[in-house]
């Protein structure tokens, strides 16, 4: 009886605080959906910057940051999902629940089709505030000067990069734009040049740790209960046991329910009435454990992938090497020509949570104890959701021979760096440059090499 009271109580108190997550949302899911590196941006108007110290403005921002919410990159998981349903249902073997889920499935493949990939009106809406908000933040730092941009290859990454500029060429219709070239792609996709890199992602290591999350007991369990939802207990039973389709790899009921899982995070970068538009609401399928279970499950990947997974300096994080070399080197350049305002790059998940990962920002360097612990130590939504952002603001006293300051933001928000200040979030740049040059070179990387090479010999 004990128990049972302990139980209660501890899921009550988890339904209470998701329930509290969902009114900061503007998701129009009844129950506070978690979605990792697919969440939407969120931005609280409410929170509050540290104004500057006395004397001190802020004349230059160095800033990295990923695309704004898009439609599935994919087809896979809508093509896992929708092939089951419609195999049930042609032999009569779905539940009324498994019915409407079917009309929603074919909704989604509907608004996805010759959009996969794209930025949604939500994404784009969440950029162009960014950007607005940046300039109204930081009226010191642009002044019509050269601000020099540079964006991924992908085409969501360079309609990002548009939409941010947007707002400064109406500000400043003359500003010169310097766009760097596509060789320098290895600035910002540095994880397509690591071939280190790459064996790493596909080792029998990071393959081991995502299977385990994947077959573990507690996920077939829930994807039992939910796929009971969907199909008669006949077809259920054949799917537990796998379910070839076209000729391709057996599909099981946890192969189904993670593909339907994720499309019920996909959902989140399309704007609410467009939601309720189309009738899509994934919340009756999933519970509140069964939601923060499967994210768990799908977003291991991007825990061990693009986080610190078993070392926060492992090659997953070195290969932002260059990036942040970069970043040190255009601090430099802009404190001492003056001539530009910004550095402002474009591009993808990948990219800055890396990033994030090597500077130490707070909450994204932290290894967890088993692959099993790590939401309690890493959260992709607060660091990497969709128009994910990292600004580095850079303040210049007005009395002469007083250091150059330096605050970071994450997702707009003021952060710790592992370094000591007297007067956080502000740091002296010396210091924080010293602290990251001596970083790399302990960790054998140096600024004078060839970056292309320090990638390709990256161990």
């Amino acid at each position: 009886m004990v128990f049972a009271k302990q139980q209660f109580f501890k899921h009550s108190f988890k339904a209470i605080g998701l329930i509290m997550l969902l009114a900061l949302s503007s998701s129009v899911f009844a129950l506070a959906q978690l979605a990792g590196s697919k969440s939407a941006y969120q931005y609280d108007n409410q929170q509050m910057l540290t104004p500057a110290p006395k004397g001190y403005s802020a004349f230059y921002i160095d800033h990295v940051g990923r695309h704004g919410s898009r439609y599935i990159s994919k087809a896979k998981y809508e093509d896992i999902a929708y092939s089951v349903l419609i195999l049930a249902e042609k032999n009569n073997q779905l539940t009324p629940a498994g019915k409407a889920l079917i009309t929603q499935v074919a909704a989604i493949k509907q608004l996805n089709n010759k959009h996969y990939g794209e930025l949604t009106d939500l994404g784009r809406n969440d950029i162009a505030l960014i950007s607005k908000r940046m300039l109204a933040n930081n009226p010191t730092v642009f002044k019509g000067q050269k601000i020099e941009v540079l964006s991924s290859t992908s085409s969501r990454a360079k309609q990002t990069a548009q939409i941010f500029m947007q707002a400064f060429q109406a500000l400043y219709p003359d500003i010169e734009i310097a766009t760097q070239p596509e060789d320098q792609q290895f600035l910002l996709r540095f994880f397509n040049y690591a071939p280190a890199y790459d064996e790493y992602k596909k080792s029998g290591l990071v393959k081991q740790a995502l299977t385990s999350l994947e077959h573990d007991p507690k996920t077939i369990e829930i994807s039992r209960t939910v796929g009971k939802k969907i199909f008669t207990d006949a077809f259920l039973s054949q799917l537990n046991e796998g379910i070839s389709i076209n000729d391709k790899s057996p599909i099981k009921t946890e192969d189904f329910v993670i593909a339907l899982f994720q499309l019920y995070q996909e959902l989140l970068a399309l704007p609410s009435q467009v939601l309720v538009d189309n009738h899509l609401d994934f919340d009756d399928y999933f519970s509140v454990d069964d939601n923060a279970w499967l994210n768990t499950v799908v977003t291991a990947k991007n825990y061990l992938q693009i986080g610190p997974a078993w070392d926060a300096n492992g090659i997953q994080i070195k290969i932002a090497a260059p990036l942040l070399w970069d970043m040190l080197t255009s601090a430099d350049k802009a404190i001492e020509n003056g001539h530009i305002d910004a550095n402002l790059r474009f591009a993808h998940a990948e990219t800055v949570s890396p990033l994030a990962t090597l500077l130490e920002i707070e909450g994204a360097a932290t290894v967890a104890a088993s692959i099993f612990d790590y939401p309690n130590v890493w959260r992709a939504d607060k660091i990497v959701p969709m128009g994910a952002n990292i600004q580095l603001i850079f303040y210049r006293s007005e009395q002469a021979n007083q250091p150059i300051l330096v605050k970071v933001l994450l997702n707009e928000r003021e952060v710790h760096l592992p370094i000591s200040t007297v007067n956080y979030p502000y740091y002296r740049w010396d210091e924080v440059k010293q602290f990251y040059t001596d970083k790399l070179n302990k960790l054998g990387l140096m600024q004078n090499q060839n970056m292309m090479k320090m990638l390709q010999n990256l161990q």
